[in-house]
């Protein structure tokens, strides 16, 4: 490479070559100059493509965990709504006796249970038909979860039954109308996330369970608590107590705890207060929902 000499070293005639001895190379030629350009070590090579590679992981991870927690949620809650319509049909309330208007008109029902107060509860037989795959039992609406909150049934638990937003019912526990425990599992933060409100729930507060065949199961939450993944005592038909026989029946609401995790398992038991039969009047915190007034008596009519 050339060097330009500094401006006052040049003198005589235009083309001579100046006179005195060159200029020194810059500091900054003097590091590039004359030596090749340093190349890259292995090592370096390696840890930059394993640099490159985690970014690229993390930016799919991240896309995954949107899919998850929000694209899940629309689709299964698209079929929820799907569901409930269906539900409310003509199909789909095939089941459910012709019922007079202008006022509370139940219908006749079995007696299934009778609790300590003389309160008759009904059988479940409708329900307890509906196990196949795409089979709705019924509906459950918890008013402390949501205006809108209303969960279809499907018998089982797995993928099939709760990533299509609802509840699935545990097959080896009890159904609504016998002694013991009719639980279900939901989602608490994918899949339409039936549960994730679940902790909110409070002593006291009404749990409904509509069967288009049967009528209205009435739950009232008794119990909160938190276990291992392994403590399936709490399905059993008194909860957490293998010898003992079932007196009356309990409603078992399970999800993941705590919130985008599944170290633990949320429970929440409620017992049976109360049972409307088909045609009977429905309670005010549920009337408004659609298709309600198709099955019991609402007070529009």
């Amino acid at each position: 490479m050339t060097v330009t000499a500094p401006r006052h070293a040049a003198t005589g005639q235009r083309g001579a070559p100046p006179s005195g001895p060159p200029a020194p190379p810059s500091r900054r030629d003097s590091r590039s100059g004359g030596r090749p350009r340093r190349r890259r070590s292995v090592a370096s090579t390696i840890i930059g493509g394993i640099g490159e590679l985690l970014i690229t992981l993390g930016v799919l991870g991240l896309l995954f965990v949107v899919w998850e927690l929000w694209w899940t949620g629309i689709e299964a809650d698209s079929e929820r709504q799907e569901t409930l319509e269906q539900f409310y049909s003509d199909d789909g309330l095939q089941a459910a006796p012709a019922r007079e208007t202008g006022g509370p008109d139940p219908a006749d029902f079995e007696v299934c249970m009778t609790l300590e107060d003389g309160t008759e509860i009904g059988c479940a037989d409708y329900m307890a038909e509906q196990t196949g795959w795409d089979d709705v039992m019924g509906v459950m609406y918890a008013p402390r979860l949501g205006e809108d909150w209303a969960a279809p049934i499907r018998h089982g638990v797995g993928r099939e039954q709760i990533d299509r937003g609802g509840v699935g019912h545990y097959p080896d526990t009890q159904l609504p109308g016998e002694l013991g425990n009719f639980a279900v599992a939901g989602h608490r933060n994918t899949y339409a996330s039936m549960l994730g409100n679940q902790d909110a729930l409070q002593t006291g507060d009404q749990i409904y369970v509509v069967s288009a065949g049967d009528g209205m199961f009435i739950y009232e939450v008794a119990e909160r608590r938190v276990v291992q993944p392994n403590e399936t005592d709490v399905l059993l038909p008194v909860p957490g107590e293998p010898d003992l026989e079932p007196e009356t029946g309990i409603l078992t609401l399970t999800t993941c705890h705590p919130m985008y995790s599944n170290a633990e398992r949320l429970i929440h038991h409620a017992e049976i207060v109360d049972f409307i039969p088909l045609g009977g009047e429905a309670p005010e915190d549920i009337a408004h929902h659609e298709g309600i007034d198709q099955l019991f008596y609402t007070g529009d009519e």
